[in-house]
């Protein structure tokens, strides 16, 4: 009975079972042995258990190999190997081995699992963690592209905004430079033409009255009037011309005393009484100059110091011209600059608070005088104190 119970057992247990002699020889197999493998019942008996094991596989996994009677009295372990099925097919399966010892010799029972289930939920483990690590590996990589192309756009905005602000700064330089421009303009057209309009009615009068003297000086008056137009017009016309690019350098050689000379003569009727000029020269007479710009340049500055320094002065145009440059200086006794303002002297119209309300001009003269400057690849400087005067420098190249 016991007997007949152990057999039934050792059929129908759900694992399958393998007796083996010491040389790997099957004696034994159970029922789930013999279907997991594909055989038939008794179909593995005389065959060696190495045949369970596909042959690629088979000199590496001696099963057998090592049990002795020393080691019958405990379990060799579990092993991972890859099954041979009857058909061929290869399925992953785990042994376990109990050698033993009877009278007749040494034995070994295996018990063998299916594992294939496990090694596929194993196998389908690690491709979710493959998967997953290549997921975040992604996440990572668009988590730092976003980061960087967020970086990149905000660099972008910010730059737009730069842009925007410094094109609406601009848009309201140039709103406030044409207001500047028709309150000027308008300022300065108006005093000589009021005093054109005036004095022309004032010589019909004296005409019938046959008063020449009042004539003659009222007509003078007209043509300070018309030469004060003129200059501004000209300034403007400059202003024109140096901003479309349309001034260009043309050199000859130049006797810079001469040339200097020549200018002050044709700007005597602008000197206040008792104002003369002192001009001073030291270095080489000639030098390789554009005659007209630099005329233009000290006609500017020689203006302004006539406009500024009182009567009974001295207005000093001073050269010092060399095989390398010519330096020009013009030095008035004037009114000079107020410090804090002195900044902004070469903007475009602007002018100092001491003159704005008591003398004519545009503000372009200055402004006029550093394009032509640079134009001839020079620099222009100056020197002033409030209520002792200003100097007026050019530093021009002679090889431009």
């Amino acid at each position: 009975m016991i007997q007949s119970t152990f057999e039934t057992l050792f059929q129908h247990a759900p694992n399958g079972i393998i007796l083996t002699d010491d040389k790997g020889l099957i004696l034994r197999t159970n029922l789930s042995l013999e279907v997991l493998f594909g055989y038939n019942t008794g179909g593995l008996i005389g065959n060696n258990i190495e045949s369970l094991i596909p042959p690629r596989f088979a000199p590496e996994n001696d099963i057998i190999k090592g049990i002795s009677p020393a080691s019958t009295h405990a379990a060799l372990g579990s092993l991972e190997l890859t099954g041979f099925k009857k058909d061929g097919t290869e399925i992953a399966v785990e042994i376990s081995l109990s050698p033993f010892e009877t009278p007749e010799g040494v034995f070994v029972i295996a018990f063998v699992l299916d594992n294939t289930f496990r090694k596929n939920y194993e196998y389908s483990i690690l491709q979710q963690k493959q998967a997953l690590s290549t997921l975040s590996l992604e996440l990572k990589n668009a988590n730092t592209d976003l980061e960087s192309n967020v970086k990149a756009r905000t660099l972008e905005l910010e730059q737009t905004k730069i842009e925007l602000l410094d094109a609406l700064s601009k848009e309201t330089a140039l709103d406030n430079l044409k207001k500047r421009f028709i309150n000027v303009t308008s300022h300065e057209f108006r005093t000589p033409l009021t005093t054109v309009l005036s004095s022309g009615s004032l010589i019909e009068q004296y005409a019938e009255r046959q008063d020449f003297n009042k004539i003659k000086k009222h007509t003078a008056r007209i043509k300070e009037a018309v030469n004060e137009l003129s200059n501004i017009l000209n300034e403007f016309l400059s202003l024109e011309q140096l901003e479309d690019g349309l001034v260009t350098v043309k050199t000859e050689v130049v006797d810079v005393t001469s040339c200097i000379a020549e200018l002050t003569q044709s700007m005597q009727y602008l000197l206040k009484k008792g104002q003369v000029f002192e001009l001073v020269h030291e270095g080489q007479s000639t030098v390789h100059l554009d005659r007209k710009l630099v005329q233009s340049i000290l006609r500017h500055l020689i203006s302004n110091a006539i406009k500024y320094a009182p009567e009974n002065s001295t207005i000093t145009i001073k050269s010092i011209a060399s095989d390398k440059d010519i330096f020009l200086d013009v030095q008035d006794k004037g009114i000079g600059i107020p410090l804090d303002e002195q900044q902004h002297l070469f903007d475009r119209f602007f002018r100092a608070s001491n003159v704005v309300n008591s003398t004519q001009g545009t503000g372009l003269g200055l402004y006029i005088v550093q394009k032509y400057v640079e134009l001839l690849n020079g620099k222009v400087g100056f020197e002033s104190m409030e209520g002792m005067g200003s100097s007026f420098w050019v530093d021009l190249p002679l090889k431009v």
